[in-house]
């Protein structure tokens, strides 16, 4: 996957919950959230998110060389992007059938476990210092829209943060004979 699609989407989900949340006070004017202009431009925008998070999902479990651990979290966060969008289109099309209960319960967990783990394995593999940070901050950001809907604001910054390692690759440095020539010893190996 291109850097530049990865880029878009590491992008599109913070902007696009923004909107989302801008639109949600919009149509909330009123103490009413329902059917409407603001009701189905937020719901658009939630739903461009769930593309965002898609695409970066099987950016991270699709590495030159993945792991089981990255491709099973990766199902994982898809079945949960999966649960939301069909939520999302009950919401912008009352017509369809509504998710199903078990489904309900369990779509955002795979969601989020599957999420918190690519991001764990992928700050891990680009080498951060604090890869941990990641995973712990998609979970803020999971919590906090969780607790109430009016924080959709800080939940977007959250997750823009969280999701910075999908997206911005670092390139691991070479070791070895693949390390640059002043960096290694007479022997030939790393200092």
């Amino acid at each position: 996957m291109s850097a530049r699609v990865r880029r878009a989407a590491g992008t599109t989900v913070p902007v696009a919950l923004l909107l989302y949340a801008g639109c949600r006070w919009l149509d909330g004017r009123d103490h009413h959230h329902g059917p409407g202009l603001w009701w189905n431009l937020g719901h658009a925008a939630f739903l461009a998110t769930w593309v965002g998070f898609a695409i970066l999902a099987v950016a991270m479990a699709r590495p030159s060389r993945p792991s089981g651990r990255a491709r099973g979290a990766g199902i994982a966060t898809l079945a949960g992007i999966g649960a939301f969008t069909w939520v999302t289109l009950t919401d912008l099309f009352p017509g369809l059938p509504d998710l199903p209960d078990p489904l309900r319960l369990v779509g955002p967990l795979l969601f989020l476990g599957g999420l918190v783990t690519l991001l764990a394995v992928t700050a891990r593999a680009q080498q951060h210092r604090r890869w941990w940070a990641f995973p712990l901050l998609a979970l803020a950001a999971t919590l906090t829209v969780s607790a109430n809907l009016d924080l959709l604001p800080v939940s977007a910054v959250l997750f823009g943060a969280a999701l910075l390692p999908a997206w911005r690759y670092r390139r691991q440095a070479p070791t070895g004979a693949n390390a640059p020539a002043k960096e290694r010893s007479a022997s030939g190996a790393t200092r």
